[in-house]
């Protein structure tokens, strides 16, 4: 008889997870889902899919992938009409899904190439303006993943008053032949939504809403299709899972689980083990710019540009307020810029200070601010006045932006996360959040460092985007000329103070010839 050998690690884990199975709070059994698909491919003939398709097998699982646009699978019960309830889902995708630039061209055959659905209750899944009810990811300029429980487009139409209920999760990438678990869970009475990655909370609804989200009717049956995605075990529950249990839940099922991805969710969306911030100029760095911020001839130094309601130099620094009404397509130059009266070159360093005075709003500092020849574009063309975004990403304005303070609605907001982006060409760099919300009313230290092409932003020492960029990836040079402004949006209210900036040149000038204007 040959000698058997016996794993007792696995064992005792196999046996753990079976009395989960049997027990899973405090002795009492799990509650099973209310409906289940495509966890059983032993008869593929049976599953009903509308079009080409195949089963594929990879690490252990089993799952379906369509191999036409137009192949789907309609889901006739689902429990997305209960108050409260789940869905669970695995499924891989075959390619890698990060940014892509869009063109015009791009949309010939499929106007909807963007758009990579999991579910919606209409026909088409990946028209999900006309759906009631979609979950999509978007390769958009910096690619979301969305679930949008009424009809319209998510940026155009989700934040026009009443906003519509949703949750988004910003800045979000899946490797390709990796296996994934995506968990929605909603209360519509207590208009909560959330979004989990591998049983990691990625994703909730706006913590600062101030009126009862808008939704539409989820319709009966429910769609899944998508040649980039492989669908497995697709789950309805009649209750909102919270999060111990979806993370338990993860790991019962997972075929193989994958340590790194887990340890780079947790990292990015979850805070942990982000590294400490340990730089300071020496003697090669030039200070070019020193204000406390509580003078009112330090205002001398910059450009406003918007309709803020304040920008003030008060004894405790420099008060920006802004208009305090949710976000409305009405309201955006009620935002502000401010902008230094004179451009730096170089490897650049900016520290300040910041206290937020009162919940739900967004600064960013853009850097490196130029034209697209390289001009100092405040000084070459007239003085602009808009307070709206399109001018960090959609003008003719390069620079870094870093969104260090961000309280909107478009990705979690009940914890701190910070995103750094290269533009005008919507290029994502770096994405970092921590485990809890920016503290209002205390004093908090900001640091930018870019050395050549390596960029570094930190709050009170901690590395919150961290980014190398590449002038050889279709997506401009390395910058290392122009503007620095800060930017608030919509209801921010905030004290700034003890702002400084650094150079370093690696070029020798010899002589203006024409100093600047």
């Amino acid at each position: 008889m040959a000698k058997r050998n016996i794993n007792y690690k696995k064992t005792i884990l196999l046996l753990c997870w079976n009395i989960f199975d049997v027990f899973f709070i405090f002795g009492q059994a799990p509650q099973q889902p209310k409906y289940v698909y495509l966890n059983d491919f032993s008869d593929a003939d049976k599953i009903g899919v509308s079009g080409p398709a195949r089963t594929i097998r990879f690490q252990e699982r089993e799952g379906l992938n369509m191999t036409s646009i137009h192949s789907v699978l309609e889901i006739k019960n689902h429990t997305l009409k209960k108050d409260r309830g789940a869905l669970s889902l695995w499924f891989m995708p075959l390619e890698d899904l990060s940014v892509a630039p869009g063109l015009p061209s791009m949309s010939n055959s499929n106007p909807y190439f963007s758009i990579v659905p999991f579910l919606a209750d209409i026909p088409n899944p990946q028209d999900v303006k006309k759906a009631n009810f979609k979950l999509f990811w978007n390769s958009g300029y910096h690619p979301n993943l969305i679930a949008m429980f009424a009809q319209g487009r998510v940026y155009e139409d989700a934040f026009t008053l009443p906003h519509k209920a949703l949750v988004s999760v910003s800045h979000f990438r899946f490797k390709k032949e990796s296996w994934y678990q995506l968990v929605l869970t909603w209360d519509y009475e207590k208009d909560a939504y959330s979004l989990f990655i591998n049983g990691i909370l990625i994703g909730r609804e706006d913590q600062f809403r101030t009126q009862k989200f808008s939704r539409d009717s989820v319709n009966s049956s429910l769609y899944l299709s998508n040649p980039m995605l492989c669908f497995s075990d697709l789950r309805f529950y009649d209750y909102a899972m919270n999060n111990d249990e979806i993370y338990k839940r993860f790991r019962n099922d997972a075929t193989k689980f994958d340590k790194g991805l887990e340890k780079e969710l947790l990292f990015t969306y979850a805070g942990k083990n982000r590294k400490r911030f340990e730089w300071t100029p020496n003697k090669d760095w030039k200070e070019k710019l020193a204000l406390d911020l509580s003078n009112p001839s330090d205002l001398d130094s910059f450009i406003v540009q918007g309709k803020p309601l304040n920008v003030q130099a008060t004894n405790e620094g420099l008060l920006v307020e802004t208009i305090n009404k949710e976000y409305t397509g009405a309201l955006l130059d009620s935002q502000v810029y401010i902008w230094t009266k004179k451009p730096f070159e170089g490897d650049l360093y900016v520290e300040f200070e910041f206290m937020t005075l009162r919940p739900g709003g967004l600064s960013l500092l853009m850097v490196q601010a130029s034209g697209m020849n390289r001009e100092d574009f405040m000084a070459d063309y007239p003085l602009r006045a808009t307070g709206r975004m399109t001018m960090v990403y959609g003008e003719d304005v390069r620079n870094y932006h870093w969104e260090y303070y961000r309280e909107m609605a478009d990705m979690r907001n009940d914890v701190e996360n910070s995103a750094l982006m290269k533009n005008p060409y919507l290029y994502p760099l770096s994405f970092g959040s921590l485990d809890k919300p920016v503290e209002k009313n205390v004093w908090h230290k900001l640091q930018f460092l870019q050395i050549g092409n390596k960029l570094i932003g930190a709050v009170n020492g901690i590395i919150m985007v961290e980014s190398e960029d590449d002038g050889f990836s279709n997506n401009g040079p390395a910058y290392n000329f122009g503007r620095i402004s800060i930017r608030c949006m919509l209801r921010t209210k905030m004290l700034f103070r003890n702002l400084k900036v650094y150079n370093k040149k690696n070029i020798e000038v010899i002589k203006d010839l024409n100093p600047a204007r």
